[in-house]
């Protein structure tokens, strides 16, 4: 059984390998979670041990389940429903603070730009 710190240490390697995997800064995703860019860094470094509300914020804003920054990395394969563009995350940070009326205006923009791709 692996120590309580090997486990964060690993959690926090892997919200690291996440993190640039999305295309997020240190300082975009610790604003995002309310947290100190300090903060976030320790945790990403595995020498601060955060607790599990915060990881799963964190997880979250990356698109991703909590268990994915404990899965063993080894042999790992996310699955077609984890796998986001790095635009997937920021789009939602930016309709967080939107209204419902805005929400339902931006939804309709993106059915118009999808019937024009087509």
């Amino acid at each position: 059984m692996r120590k309580t710190n090997d486990i964060y240490a690993a959690a926090g390697g892997a919200l690291r390998r996440l993190r640039k995997d999305k295309g997020f800064t240190l300082e975009e995703l610790s604003e995002r979670a309310e947290i100190s860019v300090s903060y976030l860094s320790h945790i990403e470094r595995g020498t601060r041990q955060a607790p599990l509300t915060t990881l799963e914020i964190l997880a979250r804003i990356l698109g991703i389940n909590l268990y994915d920054l404990f899965a063993p990395e080894k042999g790992h394969k996310p699955s077609a429903r984890e796998v986001h563009s790095p635009y997937e995350a920021k789009i939602s940070g930016l309709l967080k603070d939107l209204s419902e009326n805005q929400k339902k205006s931006i939804h309709n923009l993106i059915k118009e730009i999808r019937k024009s791709g087509r």
